[in-house]
């Protein structure tokens, strides 16, 4: 039986979505806009010279509907439209995520039922120091949107973004994406005069939005993709009850491909576009190879208990090489949050999203650091999943 909880659901427009957004994180985005700029000074990057982006930036490409969620936000959060805009905007492409997505199709798991495991990590800011470890990484909040015209979605994103990390829509389609560590990024000067406004994060919020299977989300995604690539290498997958595409995409290529029985992992390299991989990046090798172990040799009993298991484990670790990852560093990509997604056949719309906020290894063995929703009786989120108290309290790096 699922908790019972107090509903803070964004409805509406996109204007009025972003409005309750950015009045109800309004502490949060302020300090996730002074981590990014913060970054932006590590890296020799000038502020005005990428305000004058965005700005270009969003009168190209930015659609209308996002534009009107952006100014929902400024105005919710009280805080300037062009801070909101690079924020959204670039920090995807400058500070991008890593992270470790598991899948078992229903022939793989104890009851039948796809069931999907994404952790996810992010970098720290050196110059972005606090009391609290918090402080030293961006703030991960849960979310829960039913536009007008659109699926309702349950998410973990950063306060104050568009963009999402994890999501489960009302139609039973999981959404999971990581970039992928590959010889060209490695290479790569950053031109910021390139940058796009095409992010996996909102290419999965769109998807899960608009479609009401995998393979609508995929197509969605894929129209998208043929017409301007990913801002950085990376992986996109879609994945239902009974079917899941995992998309491969960098500079000058895209693969994807269909998937409907057994188990599937991804980390941050590419499997169909292996060729490019970075053979210098040891951690996405050797999560690749303990997800895929942890996967084969549990199937036919795989349940959300144990893909919350391995949400945790510390194989080859704990460290930048465990699927939870840790490190003494905050500048290092450790993991901040996790969701598993068990996806109902029979009655897709019941399909439930287990949500843990901060360290896996800490929010998943306490019952104040993890939340179920199911997707048909509308979230069951209580405040301090919303506000950032939970992922203050269990993101913690020590053991």
């Amino acid at each position: 039986m699922l908790p019972k909880f107090k509903v803070t659901l964004a409805e509406g427009g996109p204007y009025e979505r972003g409005l309750k957004h950015g009045a109800y994180f309004r502490d949060e985005i302020k300090h996730n806009l002074t981590s990014f700029w913060q970054h932006v000074l590590d890296l020799g990057a000038s502020r005005n010279s990428l305000l004058r982006l965005v700005q270009n930036i969003h009168k190209s490409e930015l659609n209308e509907t996002s534009l009107l969620y952006f100014s929902g936000i400024s105005e919710g959060a009280g805080v300037a439209l062009p801070d909101v805009l690079a924020l959204n905007l670039l920090k995807p492409v400058l500070f991008p995520d890593e992270c470790t997505v598991m899948i078992a199709f229903g022939d793989s798991t104890a009851n039948g039922k796809t069931i999907m495991l994404k952790n996810s990590d992010k970098i720290g800011s050196e110059r972005f120091k606090g009391d609290r470890f918090y402080k030293y990484k961006e703030l991960n909040i849960l979310i829960l949107e039913k536009p007008d015209n659109g699926n309702t979605i349950a998410a973990i994103a950063a306060a104050g973004e568009e963009a999402i990390k994890i999501g489960l829509n009302d139609k039973g389609v999981a959404f999971g994406s990581n970039i992928a560590r590959t010889v060209e990024l490695s290479a790569r000067t950053l031109d910021v005069s390139q940058i796009r406004a095409l992010d996996r994060g909102w290419l999965g919020k769109e998807g899960l939005t608009k479609a009401n299977t995998a393979r609508e989300a995929t197509q969605l995604v894929l129209k998208s993709l043929a017409e301007r690539p990913m801002s950085t290498p990376g992986n996109i997958e879609f994945v239902d009850p009974k079917k899941g595409f995992i998309i491969e995409g960098s500079y000058d290529r895209l693969a994807f491909q269909e998937v409907d029985q057994g188990t599937h992992a991804r980390t941050n390299k590419f499997e169909i576009l292996k060729d490019l991989n970075d053979p210098f990046d040891v951690s996405s090798y050797v999560r690749y190879v303990r997800s895929i172990e942890l996967l084969r040799m549990n199937r036919g009993k795989i349940d959300v208990p144990m893909m919350i298991r391995f949400s945790q484990d510390h194989e080859n670790g704990p460290g930048l090489n465990s699927i939870c990852r840790h490190s003494p560093n905050y500048t290092d990509e450790t993991s901040l949050a996790a969701a598993v997604m068990e996806l109902d056949p029979v009655k897709p719309e019941s399909s439930i999203f287990h949500a843990a906020l901060g360290k896996p290894c800490r929010a998943w063995n306490d019952p104040k650091g993890h939340i179920s929703i199911r997707m048909n009786e509308l979230p069951v989120i209580p405040p301090e999943f919303l506000n950032g108290d939970t992922f203050k309290k269990f993101y913690i790096e020590e053991l």
